[in-house]
């Protein structure tokens, strides 16, 4: 029976991250990357259907963004959870555009010209793998036709290949509006410690030269390295992501720069920086001694500047 499992963190195509030049070593799979939830949903063996976010197991009751509620009832997905129920040992990822039934869409990009639940990967636990695009993008055809599908399919790409495709990446987007950016799979790579890898390319964060190694070479451990630290792993599109969370989390069609939420977002975005940064800041600046009460009142400035409190 499968469990809640959350989608594999998807880390910077960036050489301080993972050995580019391994991992561009063989067939890439580059699709758009779709800017909106998280979303997860499988069956058990009794035939029940269970939805997730990023990090839990959600509910009917305790939904994410209201996406349990539409999926478990909404005619386009029938299909869907009847194959979820013939196949217990698979889950699909997706990003959660909602934007259907009159609802906003989500995340920051709003021009999606097909909204909803779009398929981003599937898992069979009984192999515990990811299935390749070809795989199951086949067991879904004719079950359920909103898969992000691949931009390009590289063989033994260079890095300048997949920023390439950035320029014109409007998938299901109109023709004067770009991605957010680029998701990178190479479904034969494994890092040094034999795990599976997927990696991005954040647009904006491409043109502000945040995490392209390739190009920008900060300098290691010296006075001033929990600024050095924030400043090149919390981009405006970081700040942007945690304030959409936070509006998820709170109902708010808008926002609101209210102590409550501010303090929220501060320490969301101190607290996403050392979950998902902190082995890429290891790497990157060679062990460094970090202070982190300075290192998070670097955070909480360039939130505030995000803000526009300061």
């Amino acid at each position: 029976m499968a469990n809640y499992k959350s989608f594999i963190h998807v880390i910077r195509l960036d050489e301080t991250k993972i050995d580019v030049p391994a991992f561009l070593n063989g067939t890439v799979y580059c699709f758009s990357k779709l800017d909106g939830t998280n979303a997860v949903a499988w069956a058990d063996e009794a035939g029940n259907i269970h939805c997730g976010s990023r990090k839990r197991e959600i509910t009917c009751e305790h939904d994410n963004a209201n996406f349990m509620n539409w999926f478990t009832t909404d005619n386009s997905t029938e299909k869907l959870r009847e194959f979820l129920i013939l196949n217990p040992n698979l889950i699909v990822y997706g990003e959660w555009l909602n934007g259907v039934d009159g609802a906003k869409q989500a995340g920051t990009i709003k021009q999606y010209l097909d909204p909803g639940f779009w398929i981003i990967g599937a898992f069979d636990i009984d192999a515990g793998n990811y299935l390749y695009y070809d795989i199951y993008a086949g067991l879904l055809n004719g079950v359920y036709d909103k898969i992000d599908r691949p931009l390009a399919v590289l063989d033994h790409p260079k890095y300048d290949d997949i920023t390439n495709l950035l320029k014109d990446n409007h998938f299901n987007l109109p023709g004067d509006t770009n991605g957010e950016g680029v998701v990178c799979w190479n479904y034969d790579f494994c890092d040094e410690w034999g795990n599976f890898q997927v990696a991005k390319i954040v647009a904006q964060e491409y043109l502000d030269h945040k995490g392209n190694s390739q190009k920008v070479r900060i300098p290691q451990i010296r006075e001033g390295l929990e600024h050095d630290i924030a400043v090149a792993f919390i981009s405006s599109a970081d700040c942007e992501k945690c304030k959409q969370k936070i509006m998820v989390a709170n109902n708010l069609d808008e926002w609101e720069n209210t102590g409550k939420y501010i303090g929220m977002f501060l320490n969301m975005l101190f607290t996403d920086l050392i979950t998902e940064e902190m082995l890429s800041i290891v790497r990157r600046f060679k062990t460094p001694v970090i202070d982190f009460a300075i290192l998070k009142n670097e955070c909480f400035i360039i939130g505030r500047k995000y803000l526009g409190l300061i």
